[in-house]
């Protein structure tokens, strides 16, 4: 989900994603960016009260600028989560995405590293600290957990440092012979959340479905 789909080359089907019921799905209103962009800062405007107006609209155009890329892309799902952790009252800020990806035949046969190299974008492959196979309504998952760093704008450096790391858990699922599956990913601004972080994205990836059909069924 890192370069341009080409529509023509999307497997016809339909999507169920598994999703807690209060989902806030950035993708919900589809192609309309305006209707998005409202979502957007009424988001912004609850979870950061009282931050100052212009650093609100700064957020709102991050997650504006991450819809636009997700939706070239062809991101079916985007949701952002920003709420205290149950386990340590701590501010979540999470984001979830996902997607139908091609997998190669016999995925359960693969490396796991190797299969999820395949499937996801390169520059994470030496990044995965920890990957796991367990099973899942398309039958097959692989599911992965890591603490990569993230470059830092200049003008962030006196916020954050020079060495900034993020939380990244993914999970593809398949069906067993391969062929079309799931793949959905999660980032935390906070790294040490990961764990939790995972949690969400197996639940989430675990119960949702892709299902093909053929061109006008």
């Amino acid at each position: 989900m890192s370069t341009t789909i080409d529509p023509a080359s999307i497997t016809p089907g339909e999507v169920s994603f598994f999703v807690p019921p209060d989902w806030f799905d950035l993708m919900a209103d589809g192609t309309d960016r305006e209707a998005t962009r409202a979502r957007c800062a009424e988001l912004v405007r609850l979870t950061y009260p009282n931050t100052p107006e212009q650093r609100r609209q700064e957020f709102a155009d991050g997650l504006l600028y991450c819809y636009d890329r997700f939706l070239a892309d062809g991101v079916l799902m985007y949701g952002v989560i920003t709420a205290p952790l149950p386990s340590t009252g701590t501010q979540a800020a999470w984001q979830v995405y996902g997607g139908v990806v091609a997998v190669p035949e016999r995925p359960d046969e693969m490396d796991l590293g190797e299969l999820l190299a395949q499937v996801f974008d390169q520059r994470f492959a030496d990044k995965m600290a920890y990957v796991e196979r367990f099973p899942t309504d398309m039958g097959l998952g692989f599911g992965f957990i890591s603490q990569p760093p993230v470059a830092v704008p200049r003008d962030w450096e006196g916020e954050v440092g020079t060495e900034l790391r993020t939380g990244l858990a993914g999970v593809l699922t398949c069906p067993a012979d391969g062929g079309k599956g799931l793949l959905v990913i999660g980032t935390s601004l906070d790294p040490d959340q990961v764990r939790e972080l995972a949690g969400l994205v197996a639940v989430i990836a675990g119960h949702s479905v892709f299902t093909s059909r053929t061109p006008g069924e």
